[in-house]
């Protein structure tokens, strides 16, 4: 099993990280204008009053503000501080630290302003929104994925932790969140292409980007690789 995980994760990541350095290259020299062109204004075209107004709303949900909210309350709560809350802040850390990087290094410009249906600075490539969903709400699901087949195991990188885990205990129950999570990470991608604040391209390689990131920190979390032995109860 062990073995089995090197490899899926290595392939995982050499996935992601090549599908980041091809977007990235493909967007410097202007191979993928036209593909973000026609994704863009096939998007553009769809806008309606009734999804404008849910897009506006999932947009700003991928804000620092709302983020560092739901990392803070998760972090002040015994029962979820350790179980939850510090993986997700480590998640959304790590979003930060390589989109403003990486935004400042590629320093593409946003589509036109007229197309802008809310206030938006800074940057294009990648999508802040888009990593930052993708890492947060995806390490959630591997957190939720853990606790359920472990029955509540503490994480590795807390041995100590003397506090029960709360965690979804009905598989039925787990599909439906776990689906809900994957949608929101899809939407979230979505409607920043929908808002008009950034490319196609800014979203699908942040989608890239965000794979071996998520390797990086599950190895990192779970020190799976650490020992055979298996997670303390």
């Amino acid at each position: 099993m062990k073995k089995k995980n090197n490899i899926q994760d290595r392939w995982i990541l050499i996935l992601g990280a090549a599908g980041f350095a091809l977007t990235a290259l493909f967007m410097m020299n202007g191979s993928l204008e036209r593909f973000d062109l026609m994704i863009q204004a096939g998007v553009l075209q769809g806008r309606t009053p009734a999804l404008t107004a849910l897009m506006i709303p999932l947009t700003y949900s991928g804000n620092w503000q709302a983020v560092t909210t739901l990392c803070l309350v998760l972090l002040l709560i015994p029962r979820t501080r350790r179980a939850y809350g510090a993986p997700l802040t480590m998640a959304a850390l790590s979003a930060v630290l390589f989109y403003q990087i990486l935004k400042h290094l590629f320093s593409r410009i946003r589509p036109d302003a007229s197309l802008h249906l809310l206030e938006q600075g800074g940057y294009s490539f990648p999508s802040g929104h888009s990593l930052t969903g993708f890492l947060v709400w995806g390490t959630m699901i591997l957190l939720l994925l853990y606790y359920y087949g472990t029955e509540g195991a503490r994480l590795p990188l807390f041995k100590k932790e003397a506090s029960a885990v709360p965690f979804i205990r009905s598989e039925r129950r787990l599909k439906i969140v776990c689906g809900l999570l994957f949608l929101y990470i899809g939407l979230m991608g979505f409607s920043r292409i929908y808002v008009g604040v950034h490319w196609p391209s800014d979203v699908m390689g942040s989608w890239f980007l965000a794979l071996p990131i998520l390797v990086m920190l599950k190895k990192i979390i779970w020190k799976q690789y650490a020992s055979d032995d298996p997670p303390e109860k």
